[in-house]
């Protein structure tokens, strides 16, 4: 194929990928008999319409996953993206390093609801506290629920600075799963 004929199919891939998240609330519009808009949407709107877009290409993504790759390299790789995700907050995490009862009294402000920590056996069960996925790729009911290794390998990260060395994480529960809250097993904490 020469490299013309190959930037067309590119050209006509994307656009045919993209056009409909954009060109959709039009044919609604049409579809409904409404008159078209004299006004063009707001940024909002064309926002809301991009990030839903977005979310569908996600799940499709994952569902793509899901058929041409075989189940552990697919946890590895979204544990890696959950790790390169928490990076965005490591300054944070940081700062309680070795002060694992400051992380979680700092986390419970945050994001968490309960923490159990069982010093004895140096596991931490960590209980989320928003009833829906925090992750804005998601889209509910769309997601594939194998999504939910990435936020394992986000707490993994997390957790894992904060002990300072490397600590195993499990998923309990999780709103992609069917649960109404996201639940995660720290194993390792113990010093």
């Amino acid at each position: 194929m020469k490299r013309n004929d190959f930037m067309k199919l590119c050209a006509a891939g994307a656009c045919g990928c993209c056009a409909p998240g954009f060109l959709a609330p039009l044919s609604a519009q049409s579809q409904s008999g409404q008159a078209q808009p004299s006004t063009p949407p707001t940024e909002s709107d064309m926002l809301k319409r991009q990030l839903d877009f977005a979310r569908e290409r996600f799940a499709d993504l994952m569902s793509i996953m899901a058929e041409c790759v075989d189940a552990a390299t697919r946890d590895k790789i979204l544990r890696k993206l959950g790790h390169e995700c928490a990076q965005e907050q490591a300054q944070f995490f940081e700062r309680f390093r070795g002060d694992l009862q400051g992380f979680l009294a700092a986390i419970k402000k945050r994001w968490v609801d309960q923490t159990e920590y069982d010093e004895t056996t140096g596991i931490l069960r960590v209980v989320g506290r928003i009833p829906r996925c925090v992750c804005p790729l998601v889209k509910t009911g769309r997601t594939p629920a194998d999504f939910c290794a990435c936020t394992t390998g986000w707490n993994q990260f997390a957790f894992s600075t904060v002990s300072g060395k490397p600590v195993t994480v499990e998923l309990e529960e999780s709103v992609l799963r069917g649960s109404t809250r996201c639940v995660h097993r720290i194993i390792g904490i113990k010093g």
